[in-house]
């Protein structure tokens, strides 16, 4: 018997805000890596916004002033990529978060990440095809003869892809141009080279059906879930919101759904001093349990006693090589060392931390550099 596609969640859903719109997109792809959601597609529009990949320059990718007179605002998204986009009302976005280990028994000739961009590519483009365009498609993008129409941000976590896509249909090209300090050579809209207007839903449609037909899934249409709906006014908050993140790419350390880790780092086994500390700091975060995740790392077991894709502070892997013992570390920085706090000043550290989520990460940042 054949076996049925697998189904995949099919998300038709904008925000007005930009930068929720991405912070929406982080959401989805941290829901899916906790296995919280099935693989996710969702299907986006959003007014007018430059957005920067995560290691774009702020002042020498951007001109902050033009993107004022026209109304223009400036979203940093999480993702690999140094390139910078513009979208506005005539782009349609769209943002895969799935694991990426099953699109290789559908290319011929694989090539590590470069792959599984162009399989991604390739699905929009049937889709396109099917409305009688000529289009072609890479793994850097997809094109009407060498013209590009689309753009991409990536982002990775082990094997799991974070394609954040932009389909220019209609994209004043004009704005774009005065925007971004960025070259645009070849750039071009679906209307332009079709020399007639397409509807947006009509791209939506064909789209769903060439992503499904090249990867062999099934999509069903879902809403959100409370969690992912939760994450997204946290990321929005502590994010996006932020000239830290937007200007500077320094970014709180959030751990899985978007809470803050208080890692604690104990011997193996733990002594007297290292239970001690672990029921301090459970009985600290009884009522934060919303906010904070503990971690409780036990030496000498290796990095997967959280699962399978751990996510450590670098905070933590110092400790590790230091052999500091018993160690508390708060959003990435080393609070407490060789002694147990009072629960007075544990929880003074644990509600800073909350309040002011980016001060620890642009440190750390900073002395990683």
């Amino acid at each position: 018997m054949k076996a049925l596609p697998e189904t995949w969640r099919l998300l038709d859903y904008s925000s007005v805000d930009p930068k929720m719109n991405w912070a929406i997109n982080e959401a989805i792809f941290r829901s899916r890596r906790e296995g919280l959601t099935k693989d996710t597609l969702r299907l986006w529009q959003s007014p007018k916004a430059v957005v920067l990949g995560g290691s774009a320059v702020y002042r020498h990718d951007v001109n902050p002033e033009i993107c004022q007179k026209y109304g223009v605002e400036i979203v940093r998204a999480a993702s690999v990529s140094s390139d910078v986009l513009y979208h506005d009302l005539g782009s349609l976005n769209f943002t895969i978060a799935a694991d990426a280990t099953p699109f290789k028994d559908r290319i011929n000739n694989y090539r590590p990440i470069l792959s599984e961009y162009q399989i991604l590519n390739e699905g929009v483009a049937n889709g396109l095809q099917r409305l009688g365009v000529e289009v072609k498609a890479d793994a850097s993008g997809i094109y009407i003869d060498n013209r590009r129409i689309s753009h991409a941000f990536p982002n990775w976590f082990e094997n799991l892809l974070l394609f954040q896509g932009m389909l220019s249909i209609n994209t004043d090209l004009d704005v774009y141009a005065e925007v971004t300090s960025t070259k645009k050579d070849g750039l071009t809209t679906l209307t332009r080279e079709v020399g007639q207007n397409i509807a947006v839903d009509a791209v939506k449609k064909a789209l769903v059906q060439g992503v499904e037909e090249r990867l062999g899934v099934r999509f069903e249409a879902q809403e959100m879930t409370e969690d992912e709906q939760k994450l997204i006014e946290r990321l929005h908050r502590v994010k996006y919101s932020f000239s830290e993140w937007t200007v500077k790419a320094h970014e709180p350390f959030l751990i899985g759904m978007g809470k803050i880790p208080v890692e604690i780092y104990v011997a193996n086994p733990p002594t007297s001093m290292c239970r001690e500390l672990i029921a301090l700091v459970n009985d600290a975060v009884s009522d934060l349990q919303d906010e904070i995740k503990v971690m409780i790392w036990v030496r000498g077991r290796g990095k997967l006693q959280h699962g399978p894709y751990p996510e450590m502070t670098l905070a933590l892997v110092r400790a590790d090589k230091e052999s500091r013992i018993p160690v508390i570390i708060i959003n990435g920085e080393v609070k407490f060392s060789k002694a147990i706090p009072s629960k007075e000043d544990l929880r003074k550290a644990l509600l800073a931390s909350i309040h002011t989520p980016y001060k620890n990460a642009a440190e750390e940042a900073d002395k990683s550099i």
